[in-house]
């Protein structure tokens, strides 16, 4: 009865992480987290003892999201290194955003001499990293892992409001995105996450965190310096299901932003 007992705790724990594969790229923990209340992001560091890093209290912290400013250029950065090929649309709402699974594909992205492999794309509205103290209407993140390191890289991409529909977020919308926790969408119909990018060769980086539990300090940030743009309906269909999911900012503690040449030094980024 003891060994009954507890195998149906450790079920229990799995079923209920399994719904939350967006949390810590395979830290386990059965803990909850959301954006606001007692569960919010000044608390996920109170919810499980491994989250600890996301108090984000010491001076040396690496957690992100931060307001994107007085970058410094590095001429040695070039345009980045992207392989993406096309996906079957399987779109899940984990209960904290809209996922596309993006595996077994060979997508991937070569910085600063490390291969990453691009592992999914998620939404966040409104912005969580700011530009000029700006927040974006929407930030998408296309995370790679690099399975040897176990580190993550993760490419965030801002979007403003334009008059054009944006047919790579049509296309997720006309799929059908799902509306509630555990929801999943799935056709066989493709999309790809190259479709979806603006300019790869105009980039800010820094070093930085998951933005999630555990905020664990081992990404590489690349924000593109062009938004995208989409229409005040397509944003309407992700932001009335999606809601406020975004971290607030985090302290910048000294860490120096690089920026390609291109785009411009000090100018605002929706140019």
């Amino acid at each position: 009865m003891k060994r009954l007992k507890e195998f149906l705790r450790i079920l229990a724990s799995v079923v209920l992480v399994s719904g939350f594969g967006f949390i810590g790229f395979g830290n386990v923990s059965a803990a909850e987290f959301s954006y606001n209340g007692d569960t919010g992001p000044a608390y996920w560091w109170e919810q499980d003892s491994q989250w600890s890093a996301c108090a984000g209290s010491t001076g040396d912290a690496l957690q992100s999201p931060i307001d994107i400013n007085h970058a410094k250029v590095d001429r040695s950065l070039q345009a980045l290194e992207l392989q993406i090929y096309p996906t079957t649309i399987d779109i899940i709402n984990n209960g904290h955003t809209i996922e596309q699974k993006y595996e077994a594909t060979g997508s991937s992205i070569n910085f600063d001499g490390k291969v990453y492999e691009l592992q999914q794309f998620h939404f966040h509205t409104f912005s969580e990293h700011t530009l000029n103290a700006k927040r974006g209407k929407m930030e998408m993140h296309a995370v790679f892992n690099d399975p040897d390191s176990g580190d993550n890289l993760v490419v965030g991409e801002l979007f403003k409001i334009g008059k054009k529909q944006n047919q790579f977020i049509q296309t997720l919308i006309d799929a059908g995105l799902p509306e509630k926790n555990g929801d999943n969408t799935h056709t066989d119909d493709f999309i790809n996450l190259a479709d979806g990018l603006t300019d790869t060769s105009s980039y800010y980086t820094y070093s930085g965190s998951l933005t999630t539990p555990g905020c664990t300090e081992n990404v590489s940030w690349i924000i593109l310096k062009k938004q995208g743009k989409l229409t005040d309906e397509q944003w309407g269909a992700f932001r009335n299901i999606l809601g406020n999911n975004f971290r607030p900012l985090q302290s910048r503690n000294n860490r120096i932003i690089r920026a390609t040449a291109g785009g411009g030094k000090g100018k605002k980024h929706d140019d």
